[in-house]
């Protein structure tokens, strides 16, 4: 789901030029998810993920929809999604969807116990 360049680079030049009109919204989804281990075999010192995914959309509410969809076919589960329309970086499309995303930034999970707030487990007697 990578964002190609080539005739796409055309066009985004094409629409800062103001000589092409995009057919709708183009938005910048940033989203916060945590990794579905059922879904995927994701690393265990990863918890969660923060990344950006690229939408065609007409409503705010319809990009953050597709944002998280993207994602939930990669195996994360969406916890917040907030979007903002960007200037056009892929060719126009005429029906909603998901162009593009970056690429992760993972979130470690904690190391230790104890560190993270919770009751150590270490010499525990029933």
């Amino acid at each position: 789901m990578r964002l190609k360049r080539g005739l796409s680079g055309l066009w985004a030049f094409l629409y800062r030029s103001k000589i092409v009109r995009a057919p709708m919204p183009f938005w910048r989804v940033v989203v916060e998810a945590r990794l579905d281990r059922r879904a995927k075999n994701w690393p265990k010192r990863h918890e969660s993920a923060v990344v950006a995914v690229y939408v065609w959309a007409r409503t705010i509410e319809e990009a953050e929809g597709l944002a998280t969809l993207a994602l939930e076919g990669e195996g994360m589960m969406a916890v917040t999604a907030d979007a903002m329309k960007a200037p056009p970086a892929a060719a126009a499309r005429r029906e909603p969807m998901a162009v593009a995303r970056s690429s992760y930034g993972f979130i470690n999970a904690p190391e230790d116990e104890t560190r993270a707030g919770g009751a150590s487990r270490r010499d525990a007697r029933a």
